[in-house]
């Protein structure tokens, strides 16, 4: 080993020259360690099929961001009606099942009233009869029987009926010569005004010289 400044030989090791003072280990070469090349793999390259058309024909299409919309959707499809689609159906309407009402449900039954002059009248609710028969001011009916009656002996409002269920009641309505029910198989008994009395059909009621038949 010598000294590069002043070609003294030094010893194995030595980090400065004895004589010159001079730093071996400046001067010392370092050993450059090369890499071994590293070998890649081995890449096969096989011919593009002959159906294929060439590369040039194709033609790149930028990518886009999906769009969700359906009007953007309407849009991109040309020709093509969508909008039916789109669009919010109509409300269904479903009715609920209808229950018939008190007066309904009297109006299903029917009651025949025969007058002694052989006219009839079918009521299925609530009225007057008399000569003139009037409602009070706060009364609503829908029957009002008009009976002829020279003599005067029925009231201008006689009677009044209605009809709850399936029966029929009459009352009384302070008549001047007052009101008899005769049902069958009954005795005959005179009404009280202002009550009602349940008749069965068959039933025959006076009131004043006349009379009629509820069937």
């Amino acid at each position: 080993m010598v000294c590069e400044v002043c070609q003294s030989a030094l010893p194995d090791g030595a980090l400065f020259c004895g004589e010159c003072g001079s730093s071996v280990s400046r001067t010392q070469a370092i050993p450059v360690v090369k890499p071994e090349p590293v070998a890649e793999p081995a890449v096969e390259v096989t011919s593009a099929p002959a159906d294929l058309p060439p590369a040039e024909s194709f033609t790149t299409v930028p990518a886009q961001e999906p769009e969700t919309t359906s009007t953007n959707i309407i849009e991109q499809i040309e020709g093509v009606d969508l909008s039916e689609l789109f669009e919010t159906p109509p409300a269904r309407v479903v009715e609920a099942p209808r229950f018939a009402t008190e007066n309904e449900l009297t109006s299903m039954v029917s009651f025949t009233i025969t007058l002694g002059t052989g006219e009839s009248v079918e009521i299925t609710r609530s009225g007057l009869l008399g000569r003139m028969p009037t409602p009070a001011e706060d009364e609503e009916f829908e029957h009002l029987i008009v009976v002829s009656d020279p003599g005067r002996s029925v009231s201008k409002t006689h009677l009044e009926f209605g009809v709850e269920g399936n029966e029929l009641w009459i009352s009384d309505r302070k008549s001047g010569n007052g009101t008899i029910i005769r049902e069958p198989g009954v005795v005959p008994r005179r009404a009280q005004p202002g009550t009602h009395y349940t008749v069965v059909r068959g039933t025959r009621v006076d009131f004043g010289d006349l009379h009629l038949t509820i069937s």
